[in-house]
């Protein structure tokens, strides 16, 4: 891998890795699923997942193009921890685990980043569950348009309006 330039989890995956039009509706792995590649979100949206007991659906988060996912289960070689689906017509690019790892062997730049993703989005899931336990609906609300604002401002979307592809029960969900 080349230096001088800032490494992504996500830059990594789509340089090596092969591309994939996936249709709306496309499940990408699902929950339990044996790991076989690490993904990044090239163009559109993919929602990622838990299924409860009850059979309903509770969404973790959407991958927007830039982002990686799957790297978990790719590293400690444990089942998916999530489902992933594609929104609407969306390309990933997909590499194999075993590749991945070594790149992250490799580079202690990708090591970095990996690490740095990771944190990062531990640091959002535990924001969510504090404050989805301690604070009002609204207050939950405003967070939530705070998170995918800055999820946009990370992938360099500058524009005025974002249509985001999901359900009121989703959007529920997530908040």
């Amino acid at each position: 891998m080349e230096t001088g330039e800032r490494t992504t989890v996500g830059g990594v995956v789509d340089r090596f890795g092969r591309h994939r039009t996936c249709a709306p509706g496309e499940i990408l792995f699902l929950e339990g699923d044996h790991s076989e590649q690490v993904y990044v979100c090239v163009a559109g949206r993919v929602r990622i997942f838990l299924t409860l007991p009850s059979g309903r659906e509770l969404l973790i988060g959407m991958k927007v193009p830039g982002e990686e996912f799957g790297e978990l289960s790719a590293i400690d070689g444990r089942h998916r921890s999530a489902s992933a689906v594609a929104v609407g017509p969306t390309v990933v690019a997909m590499l194999a685990a075993d590749r991945f790892r070594g790149l992250v062997n490799e580079s202690p730049e990708l090591s970095a980043a990996v690490c740095q993703s990771l944190s990062a989005q531990l640091r959002r899931a535990n924001d969510r569950l504090v404050t989805r336990n301690t604070n009002s609906a609204t207050e939950r609300t405003g967070r939530m348009l705070v998170e995918l604002s800055s999820m946009m401002m990370r992938h360099g979307s500058t524009s005025v309006s974002y249509g985001v592809d999901m359900t009121q029960s989703e959007l529920a969900d997530w908040i």
